[in-house]
């Protein structure tokens, strides 16, 4: 028989391997109606384990140019421009974001880099992450690709449209914001720059996380952004929408769509920067994830989710894709849709393994170790008391001399454990610069 796969869940096996049970057929949520297979360390629902369903062999390649930093390695002046303005740019760190869906790329195809990973980190991941097969990681200069496609996160300029997995130009079209009502999907009421309500959101169309959006209430507002996007990007297209008040939840829901359609459902990560919300004092983060609220996410979240994968299937895309919805006590509202490997992608193929060994709860901070061996150290240490488990997924050193930010993930059975265990290593191995929530999907 066939299966119309929508959605995948792993179960725990009594031997302690994983099984991928189909749960979604013809778009509605059943009873489990088949199980695919054991998964091993060879077969491990990975990025390139995804990938593979659709290609016979490709390069995965996470970095993403840059328009306006020129000392990126990569820049879209001409072509493929986004809005990734910032007023004061001093060094690159797309490699960081990059080198956080190594752990997870699988072994089914390589992963290129820009920078070496210290090897240090690499023996964590091995140590720590034991159900993930070893990634073949490979440095971009060094590497011939041949005539294999890469699968990017951001079309390139610099490579030719047939180096890309899928139609760079396809790419760029339906990663702008103005596509978002073409979708099918909830989302803001969409209006004009010359036939708009107040107060109103403003954003470039191809712009990076908050950057190029403005909340504007006033006509003065209203010509301070339109100006300050004019004179930082000339030729941005702009998308304007309403306000959707009284946001209860932002989230961001990640999953695989393959080419033939049908797709996979990695699950769904909490944002708790919610957009324009300004934290109170003493405010307490919450978790990025909680695994045993993903049914609940899915169930809410896929009569909204499942237009924008048609829509995306039917216009030529295929590959990872996350969508950001805002809930209030209307109902939800599709705010953003991104066609990449994401970190929340990362952090959701981690997740189920975790909460197998009954830590759950997940929160992603970014900090500025003393020193990254005295920070691996720390969460040895941590990890070996069993309560709970953290996860380097990435740092800007490329020996232990050289101090860098390291993006690190913690897991645990409660949130009261998470965030003790993220006071106890930042007193012994450094200082946190951010949460994760607050970088994006």
């Amino acid at each position: 028989m066939k299966i119309e796969l929508y959605v995948n869940q792993l179960s725990r096996t009594d031997c302690g391997g994983y099984i991928v049970t189909y749960t979604g057929y013809g778009g509605k949520r059943r009873r489990p109606v088949a199980v695919a297979s054991v998964m091993t360390n060879n077969n491990v629902v990975t990025l390139s384990w995804l990938l593979a369903q659709d290609l016979p062999q490709a390069y995965i390649f996470t970095e993403r140019p840059s328009t306006f930093n020129h000392n990126a390695t990569f820049v879209n002046d001409k072509k493929y421009v986004i809005h990734d303005y910032l007023p004061n740019i001093t060094e690159d760190n797309r490699h960081l974001k990059a080198m956080r869906a190594c752990p997870v790329a699988g072994s089914k195809f390589p992963i290129l880099v820009t920078r070496d990973i210290n090897p240090l980190i690499r023996e964590h991941w091995s140590k720590w992450l034991p159900f993930f097969p070893k990634p073949d990681i490979r440095i971009f200069d060094k590497e011939d690709t041949g005539d294999r496609p890469l699968i990017v996160n951001f079309p390139f300029q610099s490579f030719p449209a047939n180096k890309h997995a899928v139609n760079p130009d396809v790419h760029y079209k339906l990663s702008s914001k103005a596509r978002i009502p073409e979708m099918g999907a909830p989302c803001p009421r969409h209006m004009s720059r010359d036939n708009y309500t107040l107060p109103c959101i403003i954003k470039a169309a191809q712009g990076k996380g908050k950057r190029g959006t403005f909340l504007v209430k006033t006509e003065e507002e209203v010509t301070e952004a339109l100006n300050e996007l004019s004179n930082n990007f000339c030729d941005a297209e702009l998308v304007v929408t309403e306000v959707i008040e009284n946001v209860s939840k932002c989230l961001l829901a990640q999953l695989y769509i393959f080419q033939n359609g049908l797709f996979y459902w990695l699950g769904v990560k909490c944002k708790s920067n919610l957009p324009f919300v300004k934290r109170p004092e003493g405010y307490i983060p919450t978790p990025d994830v909680n695994w045993d609220e993903q049914e609940e996410l899915e169930e809410m979240l896929r009569d909204v989710v499942h237009p924008v994968t048609q829509y995306l299937h039917g216009n030529g895309y295929f590959g990872f894709t996350g969508v950001e919805i805002l809930v209030n006590d209307k109902g939800c509202f599709v705010v953003d849709v991104n066609l990449k490997i994401a970190s929340s992608t990362n952090l959701l193929l981690i997740a189920p393994h975790m909460a197998a060994l009954n830590f759950p709860i997940s929160y992603v901070m970014e900090i500025l170790p003393t020193n990254i061996k005295h920070l691996l150290e720390a969460i040895d240490s941590l990890n070996h008391q069993g309560d709970g488990r953290a996860i380097l997924l990435a740092d800007g050193e490329l020996s232990v001399e050289i101090q860098h930010k390291a993006c690190v993930v913690i897991f645990a059975k409660n949130c009261e454990d998470v965030f003790k265990f993220q006071r106890e290593l930042l007193k012994v191995a450094g200082n946190e610069i951010s949460s994760g929530t607050s970088l994006g999907p």
